[in-house]
């Protein structure tokens, strides 16, 4: 038996790259996948097939994320599927290009701040109530390559910090992950 059987695993952003990685390990432990992507459905779609004729089990979730209501609506499809998660990886984010500090404008600060830090803080704030209570959930931040600007990087900062600050060691294991070099 694997050593997910029987868990449901949410991945942001797992129609591509480290995503997708990330999805296909699950599956390949034995746990049932959401695959979230914002845009390519494509490759979302590859992402599940690869994990069906693996012989495992995944869903396609479609969610513009930054925007108000993007928690909600990733839950909302999430719930159409399963009957809660014991597992979350935000990994979905925006690098912003390498703009120059001095360059950086009002509506890309928020756009990034609210992908990489809003969404995931108030994905894991709804999520709980999902997460069965006789499990220790894990809920993983995903922070992949190293940023090209300093606004990516702060919104990484601000966002593994938040979540390790306000998900309760007793109700969630917090930490971030960045692969391998």
């Amino acid at each position: 038996m694997s050593s997910l059987a029987g868990k449901t695993a949410l991945v942001t952003g797992a129609s591509r790259g480290i995503g997708r990685a990330i999805a296909l390990r699950l599956a390949r432990d034995g746990a049932v996948v959401a695959v979230h992507y914002g845009s390519s459905a494509d490759g979302a779609e590859r992402t599940v097939d690869q994990i069906v004729d693996a012989g495992g089990k995944a869903f396609a979730i479609r969610a513009k994320l930054g925007v108000p209501g993007d928690a909600e609506t990733v839950w909302a499809a999430v719930d159409e599927h399963v009957d809660g998660v014991d597992i979350v990886v935000n990994n979905a984010g925006i690098l912003g290009g390498p703009t120059p500090f001095a360059d950086v404008d009002e509506p890309t600060y928020d756009e990034i701040f609210s992908v990489n830090t809003r969404t995931p803080f108030f994905l894991i704030q709804r999520g709980l109530s999902r997460i069965p209570s006789r499990c220790r959930p894990c809920v993983k931040t995903a922070t992949g390559p190293a940023p090209t600007s300093a606004l990516t990087s702060a919104t990484r900062s601000a966002q593994t910090g938040r979540q390790q600050r306000t998900v309760s060691p007793a109700a969630a294991q917090c930490s971030s992950s960045r692969p391998p070099s």
